[in-house]
């Protein structure tokens, strides 16, 4: 099983707890005074809204990962999100961040593209 962009065993399906997926995308990261942020995009590529992922949260420190990590080509230093990765971060935010990444979430739990900068 894949969460977030790493492996879990396969016996553990799909109850991965949320905490041991926090503890991978905190292990070796350093989010602190890093700037986050999102753009949604139809698919046809227009740009609907910037948004800034706010520090401190899981949210944040995920997108700082997954920017870190990914193999994915930058354009103009923007990464696109996977569908997948977009939904994980968010049911996870969802339950540790609460009020300080709801809104969010809602947006990211919508059909549009998603592309992250980190700064």
């Amino acid at each position: 099983m894949f969460v977030c962009g790493y492996h879990f065993p396969a016996s553990e399906g799909n109850d991965v707890s949320f905490e041991k997926v926090i503890a991978k995308v905190e292990e070796g990261i350093d989010a602190a005074g890093k700037t986050v942020t999102l753009t949604s995009e139809t698919r046809e590529g227009v740009q609907l809204e910037t948004i800034e992922v706010p520090a401190g949260t899981f949210a944040h420190t995920a997108f700082v990962d997954y920017y870190t990590n990914t193999e994915v080509a930058a354009k103009n230093d923007f990464k696109m999100i996977y569908y997948t990765n977009k939904y994980q971060i968010s049911e996870i935010s969802k339950s540790v961040d609460g009020e300080k990444t709801k809104e969010l979430c809602k947006k990211l739990d919508d059909m549009n593209l998603y592309r992250v900068k980190v700064a």
